[in-house]
């Protein structure tokens, strides 16, 4: 019996066979896949656009329609491609919807069963008619656990007397509260609204910990990022380095339109009547950004720090760093100074 792989991704269907050279797969499989979809209702004809352009490639080249779902068919070499997509589903590509990526995610939900449906069709006739092997991902949705069981399975650092990586050092173990993580302990940590989730770890890689946060949700995290202990409050988010950016992003907002009566009244819930620095970059001729991250030329879209903040930045690369005071002087802290 011909052997044959079978390789899934997205709406895509690549059938593969060993010997390039083989004559009679074309008629076997290319043929025997078009008088398939033929008996199943589908429209299979001659693609214009191969046929106007390469004509001796046509013969190798089919289009499909059925319903709202349109399929190209191309024989080349050791392989036979299907690919499917939905008439109507969202087009971001302007040559047309069968560029699209995620051909599956964009079809409406009905179009999604259909295609399922005519993909467990194609495949069952291959499997009672060839030898197959079957790869690529299903559309069904996994499981957290099935996703860890494959992840530990593909991770060529699994131990395989643990059924996991081996963590080697405490600190790639060592919790937001300072405590030792252990494989497959509860834990607490903010998403990414700041509110606090619970979840269960276990160890991926380095500092890394794969968290199951429900049946079918699975997230990665670094330990420092993950609560052994469930902390006090959980009501409060934790989402301060967030909360800072947008409120300096609402003050640079309320100076550029002269609203300096609101960008005051952020000022005082961001800094009370602490006067704000800024950190200048010699090297790169810019201000920090908030939060210490990026830089900008435009002083009202610098990051705003507090005395403290600033000094000890500044200090820390003192050869590279200033400190701006509230009246624009800079000020640098390195010895030629």
């Amino acid at each position: 019996m011909r052997k044959l792989e079978i390789n899934l991704y997205d709406s895509h269907i690549g059938i593969w066979q060993d010997d390039p050279n083989d004559p009679s797969f074309k008629k076997e499989v290319y043929g025997g896949l078009i008088r398939l979809l033929r008996d199943r209702g589908w429209t299979v004809h001659e693609d214009p656009e191969t046929k106007r352009n390469w004509a001796s490639l046509s013969p190798n080249t089919r289009q499909a329609a059925k319903g709202n779902l349109r399929a190209h068919i191309q024989a080349a070499g050791r392989c036979v491609e299907l690919e499917i997509w939905s008439s109507v589903a969202r087009q971001d590509n302007r040559n047309g919807r069968r560029y699209d990526f995620d051909k599956f995610k964009r079809m409406p939900f009905l179009d999604q069963k259909s295609f399922m449906l005519e993909r467990s069709k194609l495949l069952s006739w291959l499997q009672d008619n060839f030898a197959t092997a079957i790869k690529g991902r299903s559309h069904e949705p996994k499981s957290a656990d099935e996703k860890l069981a494959q992840k530990y399975e593909e991770c060529t650092h699994t131990d395989p007397k643990l059924g996991h990586p081996n963590w080697h050092a405490d600190y790639n173990r060592k919790s937001a509260d300072g405590r030792l993580l252990e494989h497959g302990q509860i834990v607490w940590f903010a998403g990414l609204d700041g509110r606090l989730r619970r979840g269960q770890a276990f160890y991926n890689l380095n500092s890394m910990w794969w968290v199951k946060v429900s049946p079918y949700e699975l997230t990665n995290m670094a330990c420092s990022k993950l609560f052994s202990i469930q902390p006090d409050d959980l009501r409060r988010k934790r989402n301060t380095r967030a909360r800072r950016a947008k409120l300096e992003s609402l003050i640079s907002a309320a100076i550029a339109r002269s609203d300096f009566l609101r960008a005051h009244e952020l000022q005082l819930v961001l800094f009370g009547d602490q006067p704000v620095y800024r950190i200048w970059s010699r090297k790169n001729d810019a201000y920090y950004g908030p939060n210490y991250c990026g830089y900008s030329t435009d002083a009202n879209r610098a990051g705003r720090y507090t005395r403290e903040e600033a000094e000890a930045e500044v200090r820390r690369v003192p050869n590279v760093l200033s400190l701006v005071t509230p009246d624009g002087q800079h000020v640098r802290f390195d010895k030629a100074a």
